[in-house]
């Protein structure tokens, strides 16, 4: 099967069904290059053309698939105006409905849309110049998917069963020291993200303002577990610059209780991994995935296997480089994203 990202983000595999396992009678078979978009999609941007890698496959019907006129446009063009967020919004108008989430874009009022479409030598000078300029959010992209296959072997070293388990009850000690919120004073809390994705640090609020949770002082150097979703890998490492932070009784803090034994951050970047992510989830009962909860008495009887001190150290250095590596790629590839949709904007606009 294969499908359409919201906001015009592409297309993609969309695993496999077997056909006893759907109502449908048929499906829609599509090749590399069709346009494709789900009716129940097209209100928040999920057009599409068919990658290369991706043709042969199937959609259901609930999506609507069309080809190319290539004797009339330059499907280079075409992908370059339907990623442009004016022209599918203009599309995505024509879907009807009365619930917002349950808007239907048919065929008909689909093909009744118009689009801006220069002569052919026109349409090709402009994909090549968005070519131009796209190729290097391409880049970025599969730059950065080389950077997480690193890390992700990197992080397979640091599971490795057969070194020594060791409770986290011998290596870790709660680092939480309890502050009286002041109603008229500023504070600025923090979050953990899920997946091993850092902290938030969130603007400051009065105090008034914050939920009635019981709040603790942060210091740098600590390990921050969510304790509502570590199942998820919510865990994180505080620097220097958090002390002036403030985190609620929902995120445990931990430092080493034994310096010699581990590297806070081998245990972030171990909770990140398959085994590590396995045991939160083993140690974070609950009915639902959303109302799970970790305890600090859970958490300190997971055991987890510790390579010597030095080895953690250099699987820390390791995995530090490459996500410095990637925290600048990232933000150069938010440029080149706003300067593609600049250049978007500029070769569209004038022939709207």
């Amino acid at each position: 099967m294969v499908g359409a990202r919201n906001f015009a983000r592409g297309s993609f595999d969309a695993g496999s069904l077997r056909g006893a396992d759907t109502k449908y009678k048929e499906l829609q078979l599509v090749e590399a290059g069709d346009l494709i978009y789900p009716k129940l999609g097209a209100w928040e941007g999920a057009f599409a053309f068919v990658d290369e890698n991706l043709g042969h496959r199937y959609t259901s019907p609930e999506y609507c698939v069309f080809t190319i006129c290539s004797a009339e446009a330059e499907a280079a063009y075409l992908r370059h105006l339907f990623a442009w967020e004016p022209f599918w919004r203009s599309l995505a108008a024509n879907s009807t409905g009365t619930n917002v989430r349950r808007r239907r874009l048919q065929p008909s009022a689909f093909l009744d849309g118009s689009l801006p479409l220069p002569d052919l030598p026109e349409q090709e000078h402009i994909a090549t110049r968005l070519d131009g300029v796209a190729s290097m959010t391409g880049y970025l992209k599969r730059t950065r998917a080389g950077l997480a296959r690193v890390k992700a072997r990197i992080l397979a070293i640091s599971e490795v069963s057969t070194y020594p388990a060791r409770p986290l009850g011998d290596l870790l000690r709660t680092a939480r020291i309890p502050i009286d919120i002041q109603a008229d004073e500023s504070y600025r809390p923090l979050g953990v993200r899920s997946f091993g994705k850092g902290l938030i640090r969130y603007p400051s609020t009065k105090g008034d303002d914050l939920s009635k949770l019981r709040y603790f002082s942060v210091k740098p150097d600590r390990l921050v577990v969510s304790n509502i979703k570590a199942w998820e890998g919510a865990v994180a490492m505080t620097c220097v610059g958090d002390e002036n932070l403030v985190a609620s009784n929902r995120f445990l803090q931990w430092e080493a209780a034994d310096p010699a034994a581990v590297d806070l951050q081998f245990l972030r970047l171990f909770f990140g991994t398959p085994l590590g992510l396995s045991l939160l989830g083993q140690a974070s009962p609950g009915s639902a995935d959303r109302n799970r909860t970790l305890s600090s008495q859970r958490f300190l009887e997971l055991a987890v296997p510790l390579p010597p001190l030095r080895q953690q150290h250099h699987l820390v250095d390791l995995a530090s480089q490459v996500e410095a590596i990637d925290a600048q790629l990232e933000q150069r590839d938010v440029v080149s994203k706003a300067l593609l949709t600049a250049a978007r904007n500029e070769a569209f606009a004038e022939l709207t």
